[in-house]
């Protein structure tokens, strides 16, 4: 049996997957482990301060918090930002790592930042960016955040999503440096990228177009949201089991 490693994205951190992991410890979980990881100043690491911290800085925390668990061969699913990072950690140490799984994340091109990739407009007004549900520039806090991460929740998971989004510093580092592969591809690890088809975030041409910088060899589509561990846990458990066990 192998581990499973879980990595958030941006405003989120380690809790975002409880309601994942309570589908899976609810039925026959295959893994030995399920580790959910935080970014400096996120989940359980809220009382640090992630300002100033590299990438490679970021990538080695969370290698070794791997370490220390003794982690070996585990599959590391990332969401969103983790995009950045995903490919840093196998590099930083392949032996943690026996596949990789990108779920809806981004991927810059080599030497972009991920605010560069998103942009500071609305979506298609430039059509080398990403762009935004909503205007940045008068879009409300609450709104944007809304737009981005609510489709398909309830109140009461809204209410719970946005409390918790509040509290997480994500690390600057992960969407203003500039983005390194370096490495990556000469790993030739197995990698999938889970696209979500209804993502106000990524749009699904875009997600494809990383899965191909990420050197993904297979994609796998979900007729979900961004946030598919909150509103489709079952849909995300299954999917996730078929795709690291076929």
């Amino acid at each position: 049996m192998t581990d499973l490693i879980l990595l958030h994205g941006g405003q989120h951190g380690s809790w975002c997957w409880e309601p994942f992991t309570r589908v899976l410890d609810a039925q026959e979980n295959p893994f030995a482990r399920i580790i959910a990881l935080d970014m400096p100043g996120c989940g359980q690491k809220r009382d640090r301060d992630p300002t100033g911290l590299s990438l490679a800085q970021i990538t080695r925390e969370l290698n070794d918090d791997l370490r220390s668990a003794q982690v070996r061969d585990a599959v590391l699913v990332g969401h969103s930002i983790a995009g950045v990072l995903l490919p840093m950690m196998a590099v930083e140490d392949p032996a943690l790592f026996s596949q990789l799984v990108y779920l809806t994340t981004a991927g810059p091109a080599e030497g972009q930042t991920i605010m560069q990739m998103m942009g500071a407009s609305s979506r298609g007004a430039h059509p080398d960016q990403v762009g935004w549900p909503m205007d940045p520039a008068t879009a409300a806090p609450d709104a944007m955040l809304q737009a981005m991460f609510g489709r398909d929740l309830d109140q009461e998971q809204l209410a719970w999503l946005l409390g918790e989004v509040a509290q997480d510093k994500t690390p600057p580092a992960t969407h203003m440096e500039p983005v390194s592969r370096s490495g990556y591809l000469e790993l030739g690890m197995k990698a999938t990228y889970i696209v979500t088809l209804r993502d106000d975030i990524l749009p699904p041409a875009w997600q494809r177009r990383f899965a191909q910088r990420l050197n993904c060899g297979d994609k796998v589509e979900i007729d979900t949201p961004h946030e598919p561990f909150i509103s489709h846990p079952q849909l995300l458990a299954s999917t996730l089991i078929s795709t690291v066990f076929s």
